[in-house]
């Protein structure tokens, strides 16, 4: 990872950008939220990424509730998103989730005040670009992260936050290889695991595996590693500090399990490498819904993790209704 930290000076200026164009999205979705209660339009979910033609212009609105549940705790947020795709390959969503965090029995037992918190996230804004080919398929997002939620409950990291994500994948039959990669200064959830821990620092995430479409099912495997370089900080969703205390880190840490003992802490790289495999069902019984199923294992925490995800296109369903 040396050749990516000499290049620090790029990396600033891509995170300033990302704040630029973070007020910039917050500030268009917000002027124009009347006018999309009055048109809604189709959502640029589901089947509509994989067509030929890319995203479906106009509006969408969507929920989502999803969720990790493991022996180090349960994580759920309900998320709800407007968004506005202004071409076939360009597009712009606005999100908050609200958060539902259950502490294991084994962490309690050890510290009777270390308790979860229900709460807000980070208010999130995706940049997205879809271009599908004949050849190869290729989707990017931007995703923007504002420090909204609480950092003494792990929902927030305190500081803004930028990921760059890229998806490739190319189509033989039913059979769909994909490749993801992206760069950050958090590690984000995915569908497969909602960390029970939230991080800050610069980090790059690798994605490859396979989807099996088959009629209304589609099944996915993958191998995942999240590779971070440079100081990391960790916030514990399942260990919460006192109210009336400061969550902050004591020393350096090596302890990569120390969100179950503690609020707070720092350290190298190692503290949050991680990287394991996945294993997923998607079901989409109509345009309206999509339910996932999924699990995953992560090697360093020697963790698995099964999550589920349940989400409703209302702005389809809305202007199509229930048949």
């Amino acid at each position: 990872m040396r050749k990516i930290s000499t290049h620090g000076n790029y990396w600033n200026s891509f995170l300033r950008l990302c704040r630029g164009t973070a007020l910039l999205c917050f500030a268009f979705v917000a002027w124009t939220g009347a006018t999309f209660a009055q048109t809604p339009s189709p959502a640029a979910s589901g089947s509509a990424q994989k067509s030929p033609e890319g995203f479906t212009t106009g509006w969408g609105f969507g929920t989502k509730l999803e969720g990790s549940s493991s022996s180090d705790g349960m994580v759920m947020d309900v998320a709800t998103g407007v968004g506005y795709n202004f071409t076939n390959h360009f597009g712009v969503d606005l999100g908050m989730p609200y958060y539902f965090i259950g502490t294991p029995a084994s962490i309690k037992h050890k510290n009777p005040n270390a308790v979860s918190g229900n709460g807000i996230g980070s208010v999130g804004a995706d940049l997205k670009w879809n271009y599908p080919g004949k050849t190869l398929n290729y989707a990017s997002t931007v995703h923007l992260g504002a420090p909204t939620g609480d950092e003494k409950k792990g929902l927030s990291v305190g500081h803004a936050t930028c990921n760059w994500s890229n998806h490739f994948e190319h189509g033989w039959g039913n059979f769909t290889p994909f490749v993801d990669g992206g760069v950050g200064n958090t590690i984000q959830d995915t569908r497969f695991f909602h960390r029970p821990y939230t991080t800050f620092g610069y980090n790059a995430s690798f994605e490859a595996g396979t989807e099996v479409d088959a009629g209304p099912f589609s099944l996915t495997a993958s191998a995942y590693d999240i590779t971070p370089w440079g100081t990391q900080v960790m916030f514990s969703k399942v260990f919460r500090c006192g109210s009336g205390a400061k969550c902050a880190s004591t020393g350096t840490s090596t302890n990569r399990k120390g969100y179950t003992q503690t609020s707070v802490q720092s350290g190298g790289a190692d503290l949050t490498r991680d990287n394991g495999f996945n294993a997923g069902i998607e079901v989409k019984p109509n345009r309206y819904f999509d339910l996932e199923a999924a699990y995953s294992r992560s090697v360093p925490l020697q963790l698995n993790i099964f999550s589920f995800g349940i989400a409703v296109d209302i702005g389809a369903l809305l202007r199509h209704g229930p048949h």
